[in-house]
């Protein structure tokens, strides 16, 4: 019997564990700890420092399984998905690493050994490739030889590839790298290739990538020997249990069937049946379980970075469920089947498992109420001639019904029809345009002549970080999109200098106010705006005349300046808090820092409760407290990333970037300008959470003096709220709901009481009933009555005969009136209804409502079309009555 997936995992870890001395660590989170990296889609992912030297590992020899992820960016494989046998979303990595102690003579050997005696597989069938050399890099004949002579393996089972197949990094433009050794296995000749398969086909599949980090590449290209050389290899669950229980494809092994079998179950398509439901099937298959995954670990869906891949990937498995005939959620259906497999070596997925479903089903229900909406609207674009679908109307795919342009490039392909990309971009860059509600007013127009002053004087010295005062020169002045000689008092225009210390607005910061003066002339500055390099200064010329090339003092409102700095480094401060509770899955969506406020957007798939906004908020007051150090770095913007520090995704960043870290609680890229330590800001207040999206939550805090004012002036309302109900500040919740409870009380006597008074006034409309056949009609206007009393009073006359049809009136005001309509009992069996008798009579007034047939409640905007609504009731009435007696 062969091994389970399970136990190739165990054999492979306590092959290395017991036999090895290697130490065994647990699965690293699929969100890395380097924030620039989508997922984690390898098993070295978590020891990058390691291998850079920025850290010492546990042990020089670690063994991991690995959760990995490609889902999203150029390493996804999504597209063949279930379509090949070894595609997947989320696989399983096993791996062994050393750092700077054995190398190829032992690694080399130890997988041979382990493939073939711990794992059983045939030694013939067994073949491996090695580096041939490329360029300034020698070819690999120490791996050569080591397999040739000391394992055994045969020459003509040893190919030499090149560097696409077998060299790794290195991972940015300089860094250690070194070829590989890969191993393949032969599952005999009656495997036939799938579609898009490699070279070597299905029939010999990679089961172990050997990485042997030898080299270090320099800024110039140039390779030289590493002093320590380290080991980092890859081998596939999912591969290698396809090849030990000798199945098809991997999601015939024990790690997916039970999936593949539960989504055969739930939409009774039979597996093997059919060539293309079969690839439906294993698609959901691999989606329900990387989803389960990111789910587990922290990842919400929402319409940035690992939380946009989340919802792809969900919606993607939704559609080809309805492909299947699964209409209503069901992915979620598929969590606990996962579970069962793989919750013995991952024991995060139990307990989260009810979230987990949770939050699945919640992205089903929100695609499945625009999906089939969405999927009449591209099937209409799909009849349309021609090969490419506009971009414009791919972008409205997205924007209204929700589909991912993966999603809507992949249904195009279907029909070899492919996306104008160009225009989808302009789009989608013009929505954001127009949807963002708090961009800059002041529109800079002249962007050639900008270009021009730029090309003159290169870019604008930015001095704003240590000073809000500077001496500069003027280089240039523009208005209405024009350079202009000078300006003159009361005039509007552009400014430009040779170095400022106005911060221009950007990464959420808005621009700085202030003055710029000198002898001749006082100018008042509106805003401040980047183009390009330069730094635009909108001014008002308050008194004097100014011209190019005049020297200027220029003086950033401080007072301004300071209350933004705050609110800027409170924004990050709240970014390490609601990571360091919420989790971090938490990815910040956008922010706006000011002088009067702080507002960040972030993703989170619910609303926050006021005991995590409170731990959120201590927490802030507390790092304030600790008054920690806040440093400013610039660096190379690969070593900022390799430092950890958070950076924002689809944000572009320069070849040299600032890192802001504040004590050891936040690392960040940031070019704005912030306190020195901590203590500062002062006082920070949480006024107001909620949600601007789906998945995306916005919080608005003020710090400083603001937070103070805002606190004095609510316990000043506090206090006198207090004072008016003659108790104490902490007694004014219980008094609030003993009074709501009273005002409760009495309105329900009101309403009892006007239901009486109503009442009252039902022998007087009977004795005005009319009688047509064997129903009696009751039709009135009622006056001075409300809603609820005139309902009462409806029901009340329904039941004073056994064929009582009753249609009563009331003006609410000017343009509000309420109709209700009462039936008996006998009169709803023998045809006639309520609500249809109320809606056509609201229809005449101008309104619309309906309701049971019984009784019903609608309302009119127009009380001068009451007579003839009743009339229209009673000739209806007339007649159907009529009608019933013959």
């Amino acid at each position: 019997m062969s091994l389970s997936g399970a136990e190739i995992r165990k054999k492979f870890i306590d092959y290395f564990k017991d036999k090895r001395e290697h130490l065994h660590l647990p699965s690293a989170s699929l969100i890395p700890d380097n924030p620039t990296l989508l997922l984690t889609s390898a098993g070295m992912v978590p020891f990058v420092p390691y291998f850079l030297g920025q850290a010492p590992p546990p042990k020089s020899r670690i063994v991991t399984c690995q959760k990995s992820a490609r889902a999203g960016g150029k390493d996804s494989d999504i597209e063949n998905i279930g379509r090949t046998s070894r595609h997947h979303s989320f696989f399983e990595m096993l791996g062994n690493f050393s750092f700077g102690d054995y190398f190829k003579k032992e690694i080399i050997p130890w997988s041979f050994e382990l493939v073939t005696k711990e794992l059983g597989l045939d030694p013939d069938r067994i073949s491996v490739t090695v580096f041939e050399g490329e360029g300034s890099v020698a070819a690999d004949e120490e791996a050569y030889e080591i397999w040739h002579n000391k394992v055994g393996m045969p020459k003509e089972r040893i190919s030499r590839l090149g560097r696409a197949d077998n060299f790794w990094g290195p991972p940015g433009p300089t860094g250690p790298c070194g070829p590989c050794s890969e191993l393949y296995y032969d599952r005999g000749p009656d495997i036939k290739n799938d579609p898009g398969a490699e070279a070597r086909g299905d029939r010999f599949i990679e089961i172990w990538n050997l990485v042997f980090m030898e080299l270090f590449k320099d800024e110039e290209g140039k390779y030289s020997p590493l002093a320590a050389k380290n080991v980092d290899t890859g081998a596939g669950l999912d591969r290698l249990a396809t090849v030990i229980q000798k199945k098809n494809n991997t999601f015939e092994t024990d790690l997916l069937f039970p999936i593949l079998e539960e989504v055969s179950r739930l939409s009774g398509v039979k597996y093997g049946a059919n060539p293309e439901s079969d690839t439906y099937l294993k698609i959901i298959t691999d989606h329900a379980r990387c989803v389960t995954f990111l789910v587990t670990d922290g990842v919400r869906t929402s319409n940035i970075g690992r939380g946009y891949v989340l919802r792809f990937i969900i919606r993607r498995a939704a559609r080809f469920g309805r492909l299947l005939g699964l209409s209503d959620p069901f992915i979620y259906k598929l969590v606990s089947k996962i579970v069962e497999i793989y919750g013995v070596n991952y024991t995060e997925l139990a307990p989260t498992a009810d979230l987990t479903e949770e939050t699945i089903r919640k992205e089903e229900d929100r695609f499945a109420k625009t999906l089939d909406r969405g999927m009449i609207y591209l099937n209409d674009l799909m009849e349309k001639p021609g090969e490419q679908l506009p971009g414009d109307e791919a972008f409205n795919l997205y924007a209204t019904y929700g589909f991912p342009i993966e999603l809507t490039k992949e249904i195009a392909e279907e029909k070899n029809k492919t996306i104008d990309m160009e225009a989808f971009t302009k789009a989608r860059e013009e929505h954001e345009k127009v949807s963002s509600v708090n961009k800059f007013n002041v529109i800079i127009t002249g962007d050639e002549a900008l270009s021009g002053v730029q090309s003159k004087h290169g870019s604008t010295q930015f001095t704003g970080h240590d000073n809000t005062e500077d001496d500069s020169i003027v280089l240039a002045m523009m208005e209405k999109g024009k350079l202009v000689e000078h300006a003159e008092e009361g005039e509007e225009f552009e400014l430009i200098l040779d170095h400022t210390p106005f911060y221009a607005e950007s990464g959420g910061q808005l621009g700085d106010r202030g003055l710029i003066l000198n002898n001749d002339a006082r100018m008042e500055i509106l805003d401040t705006k980047k183009h390009d390099g330069l730094i635009v200064h909108k001014a008002r010329l308050v008194s004097g005349v100014l011209e190019p090339g005049q020297h200027v003092h220029a003086e950033v409102d401080k007072k301004r300046r300071d209350a933004t700095v705050r609110h800027h480094s409170t924004a990050h401060l709240f970014h390490a808090a609601v990571r360091a509770l919420l989790g971090k899955s938490v990815q910040q969506a956008g922010s706006q820092v000011g002088p009067d406020a702080m507002r960040f957007d972030f993703s989170y798939d619910r609303q926050l409760t006021p005991q995590e906004i409170q731990q959120v908020e201590e927490l802030m007051n507390d790092w304030v407290r600790q008054n920690l150090p806040v440093k400013c770095t610039e660096m190379p913007l690969d070593e900022a990333k390799r430092t950890g520090a958070i950076a924002m995704f689809g944000e572009k960043y320069g070849d040299v970037v600032r890192v802001i870290s504040m004590g050891d609680i936040s690392l960040e890229f940031c070019g704005g300008t912030h306190v020195s330590n901590t203590g500062q800001i002062g006082p920070i207040k949480i006024v107001t959470e909620g949600s601007i999206a789906s998945g995306v939550r916005r919080v608005e805090a003020l710090a400083g003096s603001k937070a103070w004012h805002y606190i004095s002036d609510n316990m000043n309302i506090l206090q006198n709220a207090s004072s008016k109900l003659r108790i104490k500040p902490q007694e004014l919740l219980s008094q609030i709901d003993r009074l709501q409870e009273q005002l409760k009380a009495k309105e329900k006597a009101t309403q009892l009481l006007e239901e009486k008074l109503a009442i009252a006034q039902a022998g007087e409309l009977l004795a005005r009933a009319e009688s047509f056949g064997e129903c009696k009609l009751v039709l009135g206007q009622v006056k001075d009555v409300s809603p609820d009393a005139l309902k009462a009073l409806a029901d009340h006359l329904r039941k004073q005969g056994e064929r009582i049809v009753t249609v009563l009136a009331c003006i609410q005001g000017p343009e509000k009136l309420t109709l209700v309509a009462g039936v008996s009992d006998a009169a709803v069996k023998s045809g006639v209804n309520a609500g249809k008798l109320v809606k056509e009579a609201a229809s005449i007034c101008g309104g619309s409502g309906g309701g049971k047939p019984e009784l019903a409640q609608a309302g009119g905007k127009d009380p001068s079309k009451i007579d003839a609504a009743l009339a229209a009731i009673r000739e209806q009435m007339k007649a159907t009555c009529s009608s019933t007696a013959k």
